[in-house]
């Protein structure tokens, strides 16, 4: 936070007799103080944990504490995060030479760095809501870097207007749930979960908390966003599709001892995610543009992972947040080479790279097998502990398939981008590509050394080791099948269901047609109603009243004689009108 609150002196220009270049490596040597840091407490972790809690606001009879808890689960989560953000500024840095646009950039990406330790740490359901808040402005920021282009400002605000769906129905339920539970601390919300008995107005709340993780992991009907995002610098893009997405599903299963009271909120996660994950898969196979390929891979991935939240396989769910982050990022910065040195992303104009590019290409395959069930790297062993829970679960013929069926989407779409970057004959855009800045190829080397040994860096873990299941061939043949599918390049036999798919199933065009529609038809009413009836209303009151005026002042003749007269009629009448109501009154009045 420091280094993203210091690099700003250079944003406005306040600092600019040395160039906006000092701003980043600020923000490198912070980060880098940072990640030592979390790995030397994770690494001096003898077990314990530390729990302080921080008045933030008391008035009225409510009490908002910032709970914060520190153990070995929240150390190794701290060192993942700082240490892929060491890796992206790094190459961030490579990147980015040419760019002026440092200090807000790597701000914003310090922002983020801050709001994801923050998340990790609180207890704190409604401040995990606020960081959630606050990461959502930092992928408006980062994705608006270059903001003098119109789609990426357009990918900003949409990115930006998604994610707050979610965060506001988020807010919904954080507010109702406590009058009930009487806490927002996720420690007291397990204990009071324990008890507490499911009811039609609890499981729309649950429901509602779900909505934040949905929106933050880009769930259907809220995957818009990160494909939106893509127009941001590439190193943004690396830390938003490994780290920061992973934010919700820390959110997610903090959340699961109050979502197993629901057994409707547990099947709405089982569909959500299972169905993220299949149509996810199927339009990234469909994408000529490497990050969106890639992009529609992170929402399949984080949909099997909702999948097993739903069955309640939660050691299996973290076992699978804890090694996605490296293997995503990793191929993110072996593609982002690519991008960097060949001027396009565009999947068809590539190929041939595998003989001028083999560090990034052999960095790639390693990024991919440590996503898919391929032993023995950490992605087999996370699918394989998800299937032997999902085969002692409710239904374990279909959510089975589900999982098979989405492994092999995934090792074809990552086979089918290896295949047509680094595969093939040399295009126009490859015919001379030669290893970019070593700024750029250091962190990617050093991602996939990580990579390889991330078993052996979690066997001091519950999810450490080998992991194996029943189902453990049957997944090692899904992805194997789903590599060879791809490999060949063929055809796409339907030609209408891929330029569908590419289209993301034209689900921007329904939501523009209806939800949006829908908004537009409401304010016009709203404005039609406001400027013919309620201004009518006032207008016509004025007019009346000035008429009324107007006709009252043609009986102004300034002559004493004519007001003593109308003082007289009146009098008059009102004394008749006493004598008709009272007529007791009569000799008093006629006394006078």
């Amino acid at each position: 936070m420091l280094g993203g609150l210091f690099s700003f002196l250079w944003s406005p220009g306040l600092i600019s007799q040395s160039g906006p270049r000092p701003a980043g490596y600020l923000n490198l040597v912070m980060n880098l103080l940072a990640f030592s840091h979390g790995l030397l407490a994770w690494i001096g972790c003898s077990g314990r944990s530390l729990s302080f809690t921080w008045t933030w606001l008391s008035t009225a009879g409510l009490t908002i504490n910032f709970d914060a808890t520190i153990d070995r689960s929240v150390l190794i989560a701290i060192t993942m995060i700082c240490g892929v953000h060491l890796l992206a500024q790094v190459y961030a840095i490579g990147y980015l030479e040419m760019d002026w646009g440092w200090p807000r950039f790597f701000g914003s990406l310090n922002l983020f760095e801050a709001g994801l330790c923050a998340l990790v740490l609180t207890d704190s359901l409604f401040f995990s809501y606020v960081v959630l808040e606050l990461l959502t402005l930092g992928t408006y920021l980062i994705v608006g870097t270059w903001y003098n282009q119109s789609l990426v400002v357009k990918g900003a605000r949409d990115a930006f207007l998604t994610k707050r769906v979610g965060d506001l129905v988020l807010l919904a339920g954080v507010i109702a749930l406590l009058p009930m539970a009487g806490s927002w601390n996720f420690n007291d919300l397990a204990l009071w979960a324990a008890q507490a008995e499911p009811s039609p107005a609890l499981t729309l709340i649950l429901l509602a908390l779900v909505a934040g993780p949905m929106g933050k992991c880009a769930q259907i009907p809220l995957h818009l966003w990160l494909d939106e995002a893509m127009e941001g610098p590439l190193p943004s893009t690396i830390l938003r599709s490994s780290v920061v997405v992973a934010g919700g599903a820390w959110v997610l299963l903090r959340l699961h001892p109050l979502l197993a009271i629901s057994p409707t909120a547990q099947a709405f996660l089982v569909v959500v995610g299972g169905t993220t994950a299949l149509v996810g898969a199927l339009i990234a196979l469909a994408q000529i543009d490497i990050k969106r390929a890639l992009s529609f891979l992170v929402s399949s991935w984080f949909g099997l992972l909702f999948m097993a939240v739903g069955c309640g396989a939660v050691d299996a769910a973290w076992h699978m947040l804890l090694i996605y982050p490296l293997p995503m990022a990793l191929m993110l910065m072996a593609v982002g080479t690519v991008i960097s040195s060949n001027v396009t992303q565009d999947l068809s104009q590539l190929g041939g790279l595998w003989s001028r590019r083999p560090l990034t290409g052999l960095a790639f395959l390693v990024g991919a097998a440590g996503l898919v069930a391929l032993p023995p790297l950490a992605g087999f062993g996370a699918l394989s502990e998800l299937a032997g829970s999902l085969l002692n679960g409710p239904a374990p013929a279909a959510l089975l398939t589900v999982l098979l069926l989405t492994n092999t989407l995934i090792s074809a779409g990552l086979v089918r981008i290896f295949r047509r970057i680094w595969g093939g004959t040399p295009s126009v855009f490859t015919a001379r590509s030669a290893e970019v800045l070593w700024l750029m190829v250091l962190p990617t080397m050093v991602g996939a050394g990580l990579v390889l040994h991330l078993p052996l860096l979690l066997a001091p873990t519950p999810f450490g080791g080998f992991y194996w299941s029943p189902m453990a061939l049957p997944l090692l043949a899904s992805t194997l099948l789903g590599g060879a599918l791809t490999w060949q390049q063929l055809p796409h036999p339907l030609d209408g269901l891929q330029h569908w798919l590419a289209a993301d199933m034209h689900t921007e065009t329904f939501y523009r047609r209806t939800v949006v529609g829908l908004v537009v038809v409401l304010a016009a009413a709203s404005r039609w109603v406001d400027r013919r009836l309620v201004d009518g209303f006032s207008d016509r009151s004025g007019g009346l009243t000035m008429e009324g005026a107007r006709r009252l002042s043609l009986s102004t003749s300034g002559r004493v004689q004519g007001y003593a007269l109308t003082v007289l009629i009146g009098v008059l009448l009102m004394g008749a009108w006493i004598l008709v109501r009272q007529p007791a009154l009569a000799p008093t009045l006629l006394r006078f």
